[in-house]
């Protein structure tokens, strides 16, 4: 994989460095956040490790603007941090993972492996229009229908489009800036009104497909 680092520590760097590309990796190299956003503009890695706390523009930026242009690419954040506001906020601004400073190489690799298959699996199950959540809920991509043992399930125009949603994003964690931006396009909502409109979905469903992550927001899990 072609892999984009921004890390300012520079023997952490260099050990990461080191290690993926023992692994066959290539690896670009960045210090400071603004270099990260003159290069993206340019091309496209296949991953993406950024560190918060990074001099010019800091990490969080970095990957607010990473994850708009290059959503479906996997990124991990790498922090010392580990205060549920910057957890929270790396979340929100589109982290697939994240690894609190100092950790081991091997689990960077286990974790980088584990997005990498479920972003490969993800395009695979992509060419099937058909998407089995469970022995009885299926999605058809092509007719945009979900079926509970072959009969279409009914919802409104708007829960509807939250379960695009989240048959879009499956095993992600969807916030409720997420939800608010893709339903109500920015619009200015109550989180009453988004929990409201979760709520009614997962009562219209015969099975717990929407699960609620306490603190960060909702996901949907496929069962089998």
């Amino acid at each position: 994989m072609k892999i984009l680092l921004l890390e300012d520590e520079f023997l952490l760097s260099r050990a990461i460095r080191t290690f993926l590309l023992s692994s066959g990796h290539i690896v670009d190299y960045y210090d400071n956040g603004l270099d990260v956003l003159e290069v993206i503009q340019e091309k496209q890695h296949d991953f993406y490790i950024l560190d918060i706390n990074t001099p010019l523009v800091g990490g969080l930026q970095c990957l607010e603007v990473i994850s708009v242009k290059y959503p479906k690419i996997p990124k991990i954040i790498i922090s010392a941090y580990n205060d549920i506001d910057h957890i929270s906020s790396a979340f929100n601004f589109g982290c697939d993972d994240y690894l609190k400073k100092p950790f081991n190489l091997k689990e960077l690799e286990i974790r980088m492996t584990h997005l990498t298959s479920y972003q490969e699996k993800d395009i695979e199950e992509k060419k099937n229009p058909i998407i089995q959540l469970s022995e009885h809920y299926k999605y058809d991509n092509e007719k945009n229908f979900l079926y509970y043992d072959g009969i279409v399930q009914k919802f409104t125009k708007r829960e509807h489009s939250l379960i695009l949603l989240f048959i879009s994003n499956l095993g992600q964690i969807m916030t409720d800036e997420s939800i608010q931006s893709f339903i109500w396009e920015g619009e200015d909502v109550e989180s009453s009104t988004i929990r409201s409109l979760v709520n009614r979905v997962r009562i219209k469903l015969k099975e717990n497909l929407l699960q609620n992550v306490r603190g960060f927001g909702y996901l949907m899990k496929k069962s089998v």
